[in-house]
């Protein structure tokens, strides 16, 4: 079966052009270029040795490749090295090879926009490439492995905008709209599809921001809690301003405390339980405690490693956004070369064959290195990573952005705009602008959020 093609873009194109045809439409597109921003120098991460002084004393986790599937991606448990020893063993002739993709947190409280080893590379990219407008940067990531024969993902989708470079070797992406959702399996029962194209799952729904209820309550009152403590001043003007943020705060803080019982969070309340003011103060302290950790190149777990979602066996074995239908079946169908090994006696292939059926065509993208992949949020996509020759690996470097919800605004694309505007000044405050350049917007570079993830993503690899 011959793939759909995608747009090709020159990676000059203006951000507001870009947002308006591919961000707002929620319309993947190829970009022939890395980003053209100054201080994106990622591509100096091929040189092993330099990466390797920048970066080759942080702990970090690697998976193992799955001996029985030949693939990454399936619940495989994650051994610790440091970054320096996970390079050297990738220079070794004898394979398998381990995977380093996205790190989970141990501590899900402290989420970390930069897990290792992007904690110490910050200095070689920009928080926000120009690209990407004024979307809200959730997280960045680096993926290295090697695989002369290449090595899978598995069919799954993701929770945020994706900006994904690849700095050396190939990917080839297989890609199926968020539309397409009721014909791929998913283990987890979709609850919504919201009409930017997130996926929202039964068992944790979030909104079209990709904000779960509760976080967007807390940071509804921060941001309100913040705005009183500016309207101090006497003039008549401001104080009925006051009055209606003081009402809208109270409006806000009844939903926080209708909510927390129903979050992990509500036990730091302590004796306060039923106080949403004490909640919030002591979610403030650690949240600030979390920043000044941000810098900090400890050993990572990374996010999402006790995620409420995965409390059993088979749910750490089956996340929600991951479909059922084996790589091998979806490789098969579309006559594409495979490493993968087939399931053994599935009796579903003969329906697994008949969903892609139902499917349609996806679209195929073989990326290069040197190139980027704009993928809007819970696009579902199967990767196979390929070095480009037996003795090197493969690289990419990719920006996880909240997905927008407002597409026909550029310069603040989300509907809950004091939520938004408060986040994106906390993490100015949080990181500081790193470079004097002025967007074509009139805007900065955006920092990075801390806002904790809507979902936590225990097997996905690109």
């Amino acid at each position: 079966m011959t793939g759909l093609p995608l747009d090709t873009l020159d990676p000059n194109i203006d951000p507001q052009e870009f947002f308006s045809n591919y961000v707002a439409k929620r319309k993947p597109a190829i970009l022939r270029g890395l980003p053209n921003d100054p201080t994106f120098r990622a591509k100096k991460w091929t040189d092993i040795k330099y990466l390797k002084e920048k970066a080759g004393h942080v702990q970090l986790m690697v998976e193992p490749m799955d001996q029985k599937s030949k693939q990454f991606g399936t619940g495989v448990q994650r051994v610790s090295m440091g970054f320096r020893d996970f390079l050297d063993s990738l220079q070794s002739k004898n394979g398998p090879y381990h995977y380093l993709t996205t790190q989970y947190s141990d501590d899900d409280d402290v989420p970390q926009t930069f897990p290792p080893p992007t904690n110490a590379l910050k200095d070689d990219f920009p928080l926000v490439p120009m690209l990407m407008g004024n979307l809200v940067l959730q997280q960045v990531n680096l993926w290295v492995g090697k695989s002369k024969e290449g090595s899978s993902s598995g069919l799954h989708h993701d929770f945020h905008d994706n900006l994904y470079c690849l700095l050396q070797g190939r990917k080839r992406f297989v890609l199926y709209p968020p539309s397409q959702s009721h014909h791929l399996h998913p283990h987890g029962k979709i609850k919504k599809v919201h009409p930017n194209g997130l996926i929202s799952y039964e068992h944790n729904p979030v909104r079209s921001d990709g904000l779960n209820s509760y976080d967007a309550a807390k940071y509804k009152m921060q941001a309100l809690k913040r705005r009183m403590s500016e309207l101090k001043s006497g003039s008549k003007t401001r104080t009925m301003e006051a009055k209606l943020i003081k009402k809208a705060y109270e409006e806000a803080r009844n939903a926080f405390r209708e909510l927390q019982g129903d979050s992990a969070d509500a036990d730091l309340a302590g004796n306060d339980a039923d106080d949403a003011d004490a909640i919030l103060a002591r979610l403030e302290a650690q949240e600030k405690k979390g920043k000044m950790n941000e810098n900090e190149e400890e050993e990572w777990g990374g996010i999402g490693g006790n995620d409420e979602d995965e409390s059993n066996d088979q749910e750490e074995e089956d996340p929600s956004s991951f479909s059922g239908i084996p790589t091998s079946v979806l490789h098969s169908y579309l006559n594409l070369p495979t490493t993968t090994a087939p399931p053994s006696s599935n009796p579903s292939t003969s329906s697994f064959l008949s969903s892609l059926k139902s499917a349609g065509p996806p679209f195929v993208v073989n990326l290069k290195a040197g190139e980027m992949l704009y993928l809007p949020a819970s696009w579902w996509h199967e990767v196979t990573s390929s070095s480009s020759s037996p003795s090197d690996i493969h690289m990419a470097f990719n920006y996880w952005f909240h997905p927008p919800n407002a597409t026909d605004r550029f310069m603040l694309p989300y509907k809950d705009s004091s939520v938004w505007k408060y986040l994106r000044d906390e993490q100015r405050a949080a990181y500081g602008v790193k470079r004097g350049l002025k967007r074509k917007t009139g805007e900065e570079d955006a920092p990075a959020t801390s806002t904790k993830p809507i979902n936590k993503k225990k097997r996905l690899k690109l």
